[in-house]
């Protein structure tokens, strides 16, 4: 097992492990995930936005659940909870997994919009000929 090399907290100056989170002496997190964060995707999460809580459990981020209590809310609720995903949902996406390239890990998250218009036009279609049948059932004279 690799040893950790001894560096200064850059709060407190105390020591500590160079893979330490959090400074066990003046409680301060000193490795945050979000530095780690590349400029190139540093954007809105479309793919966390439109499929929120489908898009979390697949990256590992269970706290999109929360989506369902946000629902309770009519309207602004569901739309605030979609933002705040879409906001982070880079960072939670680089940080669940070693991504070999920022194109990789783009290309995965435009995949993920791809299923959303996928699934998009599949509704619209579906529900148009449920309409259609129903509407024709409603006007059959019996």
């Amino acid at each position: 097992m690799e040893e950790s090399r001894i560096i200064l907290c850059p709060y407190c100056n105390a020591e500590i492990y160079s893979d330490a989170k959090k400074c066990k002496h003046c409680g301060e997190w000193v490795n945050k995930e979000g530095e780690t964060l590349p400029d190139d995707i540093k954007h809105f999460n479309w793919g966390a936005f439109l499929l929120n809580w489908i898009w979390g459990i697949m990256h590992g981020k269970y706290i999109t659940l929360v989506y369902f209590l946000a629902c309770l809310i009519p309207v602004i609720g569901p739309l605030a909870i979609s933002i705040w995903f879409g906001l982070v949902g880079n960072k939670w996406a680089w940080n669940a997994k070693n991504w070999e390239s920022i194109e990789e890990f783009n290309q995965t998250q435009r995949n993920w919009v791809k299923l959303w218009i996928i699934l998009f036009v599949l509704g619209l279609i579906i529900s148009a000929k449920i309409f259609l049948i129903l509407f024709l059932i409603s006007n059959i004279n019996v």
